[in-house]
């Protein structure tokens, strides 16, 4: 049986007089009842909702699953009650996608070998010596014999740990040693690495440059400490300095007081890369910075394609177009990132390469739909608009890293 309606003489919604007859008001089109709202209703409301929204959901993937391009034509002529809003289809799917893309990064730190410390760690600081050095000499800066062993360059963080090392390397394999000779572009061969293994051995115990050398602990460029205790004062110090206090540090250490260097010592003091919670914060902000640049590279694109495909001398029509197809390939990219997540990493990692592959083809077929030209001029013209958006792309993307990282 029917609901009794309790009707009003104005609608509560937009105050239009109302007549007796009228179940719905002709203005606005709210339900002309002020029976109090039940439980029920609520809940009935709520899947009606949910069933229109999955329904135009359905049709818009549906529409561009089996006629790319098809979509935005329609929309165009009118027919959009049965799609979701461009730019609401758009602000959803994006956020689902960056929402899986955190969750993916997130996963991945957790599974790398960061030790977790925040502000604690024992390996601070690094040092670097010379075979030269190491013997007694002044080190060479420049050598131009590809058979000179010592300039080879040990990097370490106490005296013991690297005189471990060269203990080791006299014993060494052939192809650990020839390992080390490549990495210093030095020749392979059976003299060089008989040399190496006569200089290590020559290397003393005693050693008065290994002694004389005190780490530095580096917070960014010149700003360094001799001391961890220093160090890592001054890192619980950084968030509580104004500028002024900032510029003066740059200006102590001989660095110039600039926002861009001001910026770069707080967040190197703040972050610790060496965190997993501070890198998952930074990744964080540097997501999401991409994300507002993805939304400003909407109308970008639309510019560069009326530019382009002059013959809809309309600008909107390029960006409900423009919108549609990056929806699409957050759509394409949100499935592979499911994959990952949870199916499988590695199997989901080999997919990136096809789904780039298909976004390109579908991003052709849409062009030759939409635009109504034929293949070679939708092809010729698909080549000439990717150089200036790959270029724009790649520049907004790196400022929206170093925005992230800054701001």
């Amino acid at each position: 049986m029917p609901r009794k309606l309790q009707k009003s003489e104005i609608c509560l919604n937009c105050n239009f007089t109302l007549r007796p007859e009228d179940n719905y008001c002709p203005n606005c089109g709210q339900e002309n009842n002020i029976r109090n709202l039940k439980v029920r209703y609520l809940i009935v409301e709520f899947f009606d909702g949910l069933y229109c929204f999955d329904t135009k959901i359905w049709n818009t993937v549906k529409a561009s699953i089996i006629k790319p391009g098809r979509m935005t034509a329609e929309y165009l002529e009118g027919k959009r009650v049965r799609y979701v809003p461009p730019l609401k289809l758009y602000l959803f799917i994006s956020f689902v996608f960056f929402l899986f893309l955190g969750k993916l990064s997130d996963n991945a730190i957790d599974s790398s070998n960061i030790n977790g410390n925040i502000l604690t760690n024992d390996d601070l600081g690094t040092m670097s010596l010379s075979i030269n050095e190491l013997l007694g000499n002044k080190k060479k800066y420049y050598n131009n014999d590809s058979t000179d062993v010592s300039t080879i360059e040990f990097d370490f963080r106490s005296k013991d740990s690297l005189l471990q090392v060269l203990a080791n390397l006299q014993t060494a394999h052939d192809t650990v040693l020839n390992k080390l000779l490549l990495h210093e572009d030095i020749d392979t061969n059976t003299i060089t690495r008989e040399n190496l293994r006569k200089a290590l051995a020559l290397i003393p115990l005693t050693n008065a440059a290994l002694d004389s050398i005190k780490p530095k602990y580096e917070v960014y460029n010149k700003v360094k400490f001799s001391t961890k205790e220093e160090y890592l004062a001054f890192k619980q110090k950084v968030p509580n300095f104004n500028n002024e206090q900032l510029d003066s540090v740059l200006t102590a250490y001989g660095e110039n007081a600039s926002w861009f260097n001001r910026q770069m010592l707080r967040k190197m003091a703040i972050y610790d890369f060496k965190s997993k919670d501070s890198i998952k914060l930074l990744t964080q902000a540097i997501l999401k910075s991409i994300s507002l640049t993805m939304f400003i590279m909407m109308p970008l694109t639309a510019i560069l394609l009326l530019l382009i495909f002059y013959r809809k001398k309309y600008y909107y029509e390029h960006l409900i177009f423009t919108i549609h197809i990056h929806t699409i390939f957050f759509i394409i990219f949100s499935l592979i990132l499911t994959i990952q997540i949870y199916i499988s990493e590695s199997f989901g990692a080999k997919l990136w390469g096809w789904s780039f592959l298909l976004c390109m083809i579908y991003l052709v077929i849409s062009l030759r739909n939409n635009y109504k030209q034929s293949w070679g001029k939708t092809i010729a013209k698909f080549i000439l608009m990717s150089i200036p958006y790959g270029i724009t792309a790649f520049i907004l993307t790196l400022l929206a890293v170093v925005y992230g990282f800054l701001a």
